[in-house]
């Protein structure tokens, strides 16, 4: 089971050197001959890569834990795919989102499309006994809106996944995995707005500023029912599964 984050480890990030890798890195490492390692059965080479590079616990990423890419991706093309598909798929990966401050998810994200893992990823609850690209986010603290816009308008991009539940209080993804976590009104309402633009997405006719319209007016609506789903002040939390 995925522990919870400290509720206010959130900033915003880019793509930087504990996440990317620097050209001339890249470089020399293509044009370096074919190591031995590289000549050994296929099956071993995947037993050194789980053994190097799976961790016993959930990979927390946030501010205060933003972990640097594992040297092996480091070295060649081919042992970048090869430990790549393991460590991006059989890790768990947990967010710390505050505030519905999401760009270090979204930061994160365009590294699983870039290894071509975006459509594979589940995200849900972490299990240790199932290791399959196990990814959620701890949403807590104070609501913000403008924040939350944000996060919709990358959603809407399709530049991160977004915020899903079903009913009885508890969270899941599309295609089976499934998260429990207790959420409030407050949150729970997000989910209903990433519904929303994801159903606004099939319609080809509709660009962002017309969802941004509808978004605004359901905000209002909700901070008319109750002034706290204005997301002003106020706290929410929850464990949401992510798609």
């Amino acid at each position: 089971m995925a522990d919870h984050f400290p509720t206010d480890e959130v900033e915003h990030t880019t793509r930087d050197s504990d996440s990317a890798e620097p050209e001339a890195t890249q470089a020399t490492a293509e044009s370096e001959p074919e190591s031995p390692f590289l000549r050994t059965p296929g099956e071993l080479r995947n037993e050194i890569y789980r053994y190097a590079l799976l961790e016993d616990d959930t990979i927390k990423i946030n501010k205060h834990a933003k972990p640097a890419q594992p040297g092996m991706l480091q070295t060649n093309r081919q042992c970048r795919k090869e430990a790549g598909d393991i460590y991006y798929h059989e890790n768990t990966f947990l967010f710390g989102i505050s505030h519905f401050e999401a760009s270090i998810y979204v930061h994160y994200f365009l590294i699983f499309d870039n290894n071509n893992l975006s459509s594979q990823i589940e995200w849900c609850k972490s299990s240790p006994r199932r290791r399959w690209c196990k990814t959620t986010a701890h949403v807590s603290r104070s609501q913000n809106w403008a924040n939350l816009l944000v996060w919709l308008e990358a959603y809407w991009n399709h530049e991160c996944g977004g915020i899903v539940g079903n009913t009885g209080g508890s969270s899941s993804s599309q295609g089976g995995g499934g998260g429990h976590g207790k959420a409030n009104a407050d949150a729970k309402a997000a989910t209903h707005l990433f519904a929303m633009v994801k159903k606004m997405m099939q319609r080809k006719a509709l660009g962002w500023e017309d969802a941004r319209e509808f978004l605004e007016e359901a905000h209002a609506a909700l901070a008319e029912i109750k002034p706290r789903w204005a997301w002003r002040s106020g706290a929410a939390d929850m464990t949401a599964s992510l798609q």
